[in-house]
């Protein structure tokens, strides 16, 4: 059997062993684990008027009253947190842990939820046809034998002018995580399938102490505080692809999808990994950087930023969608034609107490927060916003030219989930 370097367990396997071995592991290791906050929101209409802006439905709203959601392996809380987001959605959470889908049943009772509804089941064998209007899988597919079979039915799941919201692990940053998987496993004397009573101890270890200075140590050294759940996911998790642009590309389109935009997360926030596009200050060689398709550009980042490139965490649409895709640079220029107003509402937490339960804190929180951008530029940009005056206009009252790089680093600061300051006026 060859190795495949980006394939943490032997090939041999079938779906169906593979949803086994995923069920007995987030059985033992509830992934991720319970928050201690769960916020609900004021105003029902702040997240979905927020991924219209984020997707660029400015005129022409997409999300709203109604829409129905799928979170795709949905864990102890995903679903639970999108239910919560979109209060007047339906949300069905789908996962093959019936562990994680007791935990996640427990905290939606506690809190009340009317609008979710939990289903054990594999993303391998769902049959939902153009049902749902937005889906949500976020880490899932790339721990299945064939990720393809799930994102296939994913994409038979959405409508045809739905959106999904895809995450799978980016290679460059996966490979002290799988080096190590692989290497437990031979340790552990399962090279072929997982042991995790022999594998764990082997790998708290070395955790504990690794003998040589080098890349894995630091990677080991930073598990040492983290919870159970989390060491095991990283390390011992027992089933994982993971991809670079270029392989995500070729997966997307042999499974009847295609990019729609990236997907600001809160990790890339954290690392401040968040730019897809590369100015390389070189005429000649911004030039031809410039002169290539946009996925071809990303190929270029994720090849040479390796391990400081974003995260692969992208909306994606249905080939056969109704309407042609807008590229990055498309949705750049209609941003600086559009008006926008302040987008702001209030959450309150469910917080965790120690017995276990939820209590709704009394304290109201303003979201977005910060209240205004951090970057200047775009807190300028931001105050400014009367629902009067396009963005164009704005940034001409300000003295800056209202060119491309202008507007592709000021439409994620300010119109995005991860930066949800803004909100269209339809026209």
């Amino acid at each position: 059997m060859s190795e495949n370097v980006q394939f943490n367990i032997a090939d041999t396997l079938d779906a169906a062993d593979v949803d086994q071995i995923n069920n007995t592991f987030y059985s033992r290791f509830n992934y991720p684990w319970v928050p201690l906050f769960l916020p609900s929101y004021a105003d029902p209409t702040f997240w979905p008027e927020m991924l219209n802006s984020e997707l660029g439905y400015w005129d022409k709203p997409r999300f709203g009253d109604g829409m129905k959601i799928w979170v795709g392996g949905c864990g102890t809380n995903q679903a639970v947190l999108t239910a919560l987001k979109f209060p007047t959605a339906t949300v069905v959470g789908s996962d093959v842990s019936i562990e994680s889908l007791k935990t996640a049943e427990a905290v939606a009772q506690q809190l009340g939820l009317t609008n979710l509804t939990l289903r054990v089941e594999s993303l391998n064998e769902t049959s939902y046809k153009e049902e749902f209007d937005y889906v949500i899988c976020t880490g899932v597919i790339h721990h299945n034998a064939d990720p393809s079979v799930p994102l296939r039915n994913l994409m038979r799941g959405m409508k045809r002018d739905g959106v999904l919201e895809l995450m799978v692990y980016n290679y460059y940053h996966r490979v002290q995580t799988t080096a190590f998987q692989k290497a437990i496993r031979i340790l552990g004397g399962s090279a072929d399938r997982p042991d995790i009573d022999r594998e764990l101890p082997l790998a708290m270890q070395m955790v504990e102490g690794f003998p040589v200075d080098c890349h894995m140590k630091t990677f080991l050294e930073a598990q040492q505080d983290l919870p159970e759940a989390a060491v095991a996911d990283s390390l011992l998790q027992p089933v994982e692809y993971s991809y670079t642009m270029r392989s995500l590309g070729d997966l997307a389109e042999a499974c009847n999808l295609r990019f729609q935009s990236y997907c600001l997360n809160q990790f890339d926030k954290l690392s401040g990994n968040t730019n897809w596009f590369m100015n390389y200050g070189a005429s000649d060689l911004q030039a031809r950087y410039e002169s290539l398709p946009e996925l071809e550009q990303m190929q270029v980042t994720n090849l040479l930023l390796a391990e400081a490139s974003p995260m692969l965490w992208f909306y994606m649409q249905r080939q056969d969608h109704p309407d042609p895709i807008r590229t990055q640079g498309e949705l750049d220029a209609a941003f600086l034609q559009q008006r926008f107003t302040k987008a702001a509402t209030r959450s309150r937490n469910y917080v965790l107490k120690g017995e276990g339960s939820y209590v709704l804190a009394e304290q109201e929180i303003p979201c977005p927060a910060p209240v205004t951008p951090v970057d200047p530029v775009a807190a300028q940009v931001f105050r400014a916003c009367d629902g009067q005056r396009t963005i164009a206009e704005i940034l001409k009252a300000m003295g800056m030219p209202g060119e491309p790089a202008v507007a592709a680093r000021l439409r994620p600061l300010l119109t995005s989930c991860g930066h949800p300051y803004l909100h269209a006026v339809r026209s």
